[in-house]
């Protein structure tokens, strides 16, 4: 898939999902294409999962190799991930985490301006310190 295909799918699949949920559709895809390599990561091709989400309960799942900041270092480590059905599922879920998650009221509430989202989504999204920079 090239990135210009990427991003046509992505933005179909997140404007279909923002309709409901109201979140901003172009810092979805953003989102999506870091996380992702531009959906060429294994996660993404072999699970559709775009966005690292890890996986919870009995949701099927992948165990995969990913790279976490824990005290200022990077150190791999192995996780297991959600698994979807396609990418508009996996941006469903994500929306769904962004709306329910106490920890995104800030994000929730900076909709509208996506600078500010960006900030407040990246507080509890990554280990990385730079995630939203990136």
């Amino acid at each position: 898939m090239t990135k210009n295909e990427f991003v046509q799918q992505a933005y179909a699949a997140a404007k279909q999902s923002s309709e409901q949920s109201g979140m901003p559709a172009l810092v979805t895809v953003a989102q999506a294409a870091l996380e992702s390599s531009w959906g060429q990561s294994k996660l993404s091709q072999q699970a559709h999962n775009y966005f690292g989400i890890k996986a919870q309960g009995k949701q099927g799942c992948v165990l995969m190799p990913t790279t976490e900041c824990e005290k200022g270092e990077s150190v791999e480590v192995r996780a297991e991930f959600a698994k979807y059905l396609s990418m508009l599922d996996c941006i469903q879920h994500r929306d769904g985490i962004l709306l329910r998650g106490a920890v995104y009221a800030g994000a929730r509430e900076k909709r509208g301006d996506d600078a500010g989202f960006i900030a407040e989504l990246a507080k509890h999204w990554a280990t990385d310190p730079r995630y939203a920079e990136k």
